[in-house]
Protein backbone atom coordinates (compact mmCIF):
# COMPACT_ATOMS: atom_id res chain seq x y z
CA UNK A 1 0.00 0.00 0.00
CA UNK A 2 1.68 3.34 -1.05
CA UNK A 3 0.14 6.95 0.24
CA UNK A 4 0.34 9.41 -2.90
CA UNK A 5 2.24 12.65 -2.92
CA UNK A 6 0.11 15.90 -2.59
CA UNK A 7 -0.29 17.86 -6.40
CA UNK A 8 -1.80 20.90 -6.76
CA UNK A 9 -2.59 20.74 -10.44
CA UNK A 10 -3.97 17.43 -10.89
CA UNK A 11 -2.72 15.89 -14.44
CA UNK A 12 -5.82 15.39 -17.21
CA UNK A 13 -4.22 12.57 -19.08
CA UNK A 14 -5.95 8.98 -18.83
CA UNK A 15 -4.00 6.17 -17.20
CA UNK A 16 -4.32 4.48 -20.13
CA UNK A 17 -5.07 0.25 -20.51
CA UNK A 18 -1.35 -0.55 -20.18
CA UNK A 19 -1.33 1.18 -16.81
CA UNK A 20 -4.73 0.25 -16.11
CA UNK A 21 -4.19 -3.30 -16.83
CA UNK A 22 -0.97 -3.56 -14.39
CA UNK A 23 -3.04 -2.22 -11.51
CA UNK A 24 -6.10 -4.60 -11.84
CA UNK A 25 -3.75 -7.40 -12.08
CA UNK A 26 -2.11 -6.31 -9.16
CA UNK A 27 -5.61 -5.71 -7.60
CA UNK A 28 -6.58 -9.75 -8.77
CA UNK A 29 -3.07 -10.46 -6.92
CA UNK A 30 -2.92 -8.72 -3.69
CA UNK A 31 -6.08 -7.47 -3.11
CA UNK A 32 -5.60 -3.84 -2.47
CA UNK A 33 -3.41 -1.26 -4.09
CA UNK A 34 -3.46 1.81 -2.39
CA UNK A 35 -5.36 4.09 -0.53
CA UNK A 36 -5.04 8.03 -0.40
CA UNK A 37 -4.71 8.96 3.51
CA UNK A 38 -8.58 7.74 4.35
CA UNK A 39 -10.25 8.92 0.99
CA UNK A 40 -9.74 6.58 -1.64
CA UNK A 41 -9.16 3.13 -2.38
CA UNK A 42 -8.89 0.04 -4.79
CA UNK A 43 -9.44 -3.14 -3.89
CA UNK A 44 -10.91 -6.58 -4.35
CA UNK A 45 -14.55 -7.24 -1.68
CA UNK A 46 -14.71 -10.69 -2.96
CA UNK A 47 -14.98 -11.53 -6.52
CA UNK A 48 -15.14 -7.67 -7.63
CA UNK A 49 -13.12 -4.76 -8.40
CA UNK A 50 -14.15 -2.03 -6.46
CA UNK A 51 -12.85 1.48 -6.07
CA UNK A 52 -14.58 3.33 -3.20
CA UNK A 53 -14.11 6.62 -0.77
CA UNK A 54 -13.51 6.22 2.78
CA UNK A 55 -14.19 9.26 4.88
CA UNK A 56 -16.26 8.87 7.87
CA UNK A 57 -18.13 5.82 6.65
CA UNK A 58 -17.34 3.57 2.96
CA UNK A 59 -18.58 4.70 -0.59
CA UNK A 60 -18.20 2.59 -3.42
CA UNK A 61 -17.80 5.35 -6.56
CA UNK A 62 -17.33 2.46 -9.22
CA UNK A 63 -17.83 -1.72 -8.59
CA UNK A 64 -17.58 -4.89 -11.32
CA UNK A 65 -17.14 -8.37 -11.10
CA UNK A 66 -15.90 -8.01 -14.68
CA UNK A 67 -12.24 -7.61 -14.61
CA UNK A 68 -12.06 -5.95 -18.06
CA UNK A 69 -15.01 -3.41 -17.18
CA UNK A 70 -13.05 -2.26 -14.31
CA UNK A 71 -9.65 -1.99 -16.58
CA UNK A 72 -11.36 0.14 -19.25
CA UNK A 73 -13.33 2.32 -16.52
CA UNK A 74 -9.86 2.87 -15.05
CA UNK A 75 -7.79 3.52 -18.12
CA UNK A 76 -9.68 6.56 -18.56
CA UNK A 77 -9.45 7.83 -15.50
CA UNK A 78 -7.10 10.20 -14.87
CA UNK A 79 -5.80 12.11 -12.06
CA UNK A 80 -8.01 15.09 -11.83
CA UNK A 81 -11.16 13.10 -12.58
CA UNK A 82 -10.28 10.49 -9.40
CA UNK A 83 -9.78 13.72 -7.27
CA UNK A 84 -13.09 15.14 -8.42
CA UNK A 85 -14.73 11.96 -7.22
CA UNK A 86 -12.68 12.95 -4.00
CA UNK A 87 -13.63 16.08 -3.79
CA UNK A 88 -17.46 16.06 -3.99
CA UNK A 89 -17.54 13.85 -1.07
CA UNK A 90 -14.17 14.98 0.97
CA UNK A 91 -13.62 18.44 0.61
CA UNK A 92 -10.64 18.39 3.44
CA UNK A 93 -8.53 16.17 1.44
CA UNK A 94 -5.31 16.76 -0.13
CA UNK A 95 -4.17 13.60 -1.79
CA UNK A 96 -4.30 12.63 -5.07
CA UNK A 97 -4.03 9.48 -7.04
CA UNK A 98 -1.15 10.05 -10.01
CA UNK A 99 0.48 8.04 -13.21
CA UNK A 100 3.59 8.23 -10.84
CA UNK A 101 2.00 6.40 -7.45
CA UNK A 102 -0.08 3.55 -9.57
CA UNK A 103 3.29 3.03 -11.36
CA UNK A 104 4.91 2.83 -8.15
CA UNK A 105 2.43 0.20 -6.50
CA UNK A 106 2.71 -2.47 -9.74
CA UNK A 107 6.84 -1.98 -9.38
CA UNK A 108 7.25 -2.29 -5.91
CA UNK A 109 5.00 -5.87 -6.16
CA UNK A 110 6.85 -6.85 -8.62
CA UNK A 111 8.96 -10.01 -8.48
CA UNK A 112 12.77 -9.96 -9.16
CA UNK A 113 13.30 -11.21 -12.65
CA UNK A 114 9.98 -12.02 -13.25
CA UNK A 115 9.66 -14.23 -16.54
CA UNK A 116 6.07 -12.86 -17.54
CA UNK A 117 6.30 -10.91 -21.24
CA UNK A 118 6.02 -7.30 -20.74
CA UNK A 119 3.02 -7.62 -23.58
CA UNK A 120 1.92 -5.42 -26.35
CA UNK A 121 0.10 -2.75 -24.23
CA UNK A 122 3.28 -1.94 -22.10
CA UNK A 123 5.50 -2.52 -25.36
CA UNK A 124 3.32 0.00 -27.42
CA UNK A 125 3.04 2.58 -24.22
CA UNK A 126 6.64 2.46 -23.72
CA UNK A 127 7.05 3.34 -27.75
CA UNK A 128 4.53 5.76 -27.53
CA UNK A 129 6.56 7.57 -24.44
CA UNK A 130 10.15 6.90 -26.76
CA UNK A 131 8.11 8.98 -29.32
CA UNK A 132 7.43 11.99 -26.81
CA UNK A 133 11.21 12.31 -26.03
CA UNK A 134 11.56 10.21 -22.68
CA UNK A 135 15.05 8.23 -22.77
CA UNK A 136 14.93 5.38 -20.29
CA UNK A 137 18.58 5.89 -19.47
CA UNK A 138 20.82 6.74 -16.15
CA UNK A 139 22.94 9.90 -16.47
CA UNK A 140 25.89 9.20 -13.83
CA UNK A 141 29.13 8.65 -14.66
CA UNK A 142 30.63 5.54 -16.71
CA UNK A 143 28.59 2.67 -17.31
CA UNK A 144 25.10 3.04 -16.41
CA UNK A 145 23.39 -0.06 -17.68
CA UNK A 146 21.42 -0.70 -20.42
CA UNK A 147 19.01 2.01 -21.87
CA UNK A 148 15.94 2.68 -24.25
CA UNK A 149 15.60 5.42 -26.36
CA UNK A 150 14.93 7.07 -30.04
CA UNK A 151 17.25 8.37 -32.50
CA UNK A 152 16.35 9.92 -35.52
CA UNK A 153 13.60 7.33 -36.68
CA UNK A 154 15.01 4.31 -34.99
CA UNK A 155 14.29 2.93 -31.67
CA UNK A 156 17.32 1.73 -29.81
CA UNK A 157 18.11 -0.72 -26.76
CA UNK A 158 21.52 -0.71 -25.72
CA UNK A 159 24.52 -0.28 -23.39
CA UNK A 160 24.64 3.17 -21.69
CA UNK A 161 28.09 5.16 -20.63
CA UNK A 162 27.90 8.81 -19.13
CA UNK A 163 23.98 8.84 -19.90
CA UNK A 164 24.24 8.11 -23.29
CA UNK A 165 23.30 4.88 -25.20
CA UNK A 166 26.06 3.78 -27.82
CA UNK A 167 26.40 0.72 -30.23
CA UNK A 168 22.90 -0.17 -29.31
CA UNK A 169 20.51 -2.60 -31.34
CA UNK A 170 18.01 -0.55 -33.83
CA UNK A 171 14.32 -1.32 -34.31
CA UNK A 172 13.81 0.93 -37.80
CA UNK A 173 9.97 0.78 -37.16
CA UNK A 174 7.14 1.23 -34.06
CA UNK A 175 6.02 -2.32 -35.16
CA UNK A 176 9.36 -3.77 -34.68
CA UNK A 177 10.63 -2.24 -31.22
CA UNK A 178 7.25 -2.97 -30.05
CA UNK A 179 7.20 -6.42 -31.45
CA UNK A 180 10.66 -7.21 -29.13
CA UNK A 181 9.65 -5.15 -26.18
CA UNK A 182 6.68 -7.03 -26.03
CA UNK A 183 8.06 -10.57 -25.93
CA UNK A 184 11.04 -9.40 -23.06
CA UNK A 185 10.86 -9.55 -19.57
CA UNK A 186 12.58 -8.69 -16.49
CA UNK A 187 14.46 -12.16 -17.10
CA UNK A 188 15.51 -11.71 -20.19
CA UNK A 189 16.99 -8.23 -20.03
CA UNK A 190 18.57 -9.33 -16.62
CA UNK A 191 21.68 -9.54 -18.33
CA UNK A 192 22.45 -13.13 -17.05
CA UNK A 193 23.62 -14.98 -20.52
CA UNK A 194 26.70 -12.14 -20.44
CA UNK A 195 30.33 -14.38 -19.27
CA UNK A 196 30.94 -11.00 -16.83
CA UNK A 197 28.62 -11.14 -13.66
CA UNK A 198 29.48 -7.21 -13.05
CA UNK A 199 26.33 -7.25 -15.22
CA UNK A 200 24.06 -9.04 -14.30
CA UNK A 201 21.13 -7.56 -12.64
CA UNK A 202 23.00 -4.17 -12.99
CA UNK A 203 21.07 -1.13 -13.64
CA UNK A 204 19.21 -3.25 -16.61
CA UNK A 205 15.58 -2.36 -18.07
CA UNK A 206 12.96 -4.05 -15.70
CA UNK A 207 8.96 -3.33 -15.73
CA UNK A 208 9.95 -0.93 -13.28
CA UNK A 209 11.74 1.26 -15.37
CA UNK A 210 9.28 1.02 -18.00
CA UNK A 211 6.18 1.98 -16.11
CA UNK A 212 8.25 5.72 -14.70
CA UNK A 213 9.06 5.49 -18.48
CA UNK A 214 5.05 6.06 -19.77
CA UNK A 215 4.38 7.74 -17.12
CA UNK A 216 7.14 10.36 -17.47
CA UNK A 217 5.51 14.15 -18.86
CA UNK A 218 7.63 13.63 -22.14
CA UNK A 219 9.97 16.50 -22.07
CA UNK A 220 12.99 14.32 -22.96
CA UNK A 221 12.96 13.24 -19.12
CA UNK A 222 16.20 10.40 -18.74
CA UNK A 223 15.26 7.76 -15.68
Amino acid sequence: MVRPAQSSAPSSLPFGEALASLVVELLARQGLVLWGWNAHWMLMKGDRFVYELLKDTRREMFATADRSAFTAWLAQQSPQALNDHVRRQCTDTVEVITHHLLAEAVAAQSGVNDPTPYGAALANAVADALDRGVAVTYTHRDYCGMGLCRTGGDYEYGPVYDGNLYDGAKFPTHDAFVAWLAAQSDATLAGREDPAPFNWDNQRITRARLMEAIAGPGNGDAL
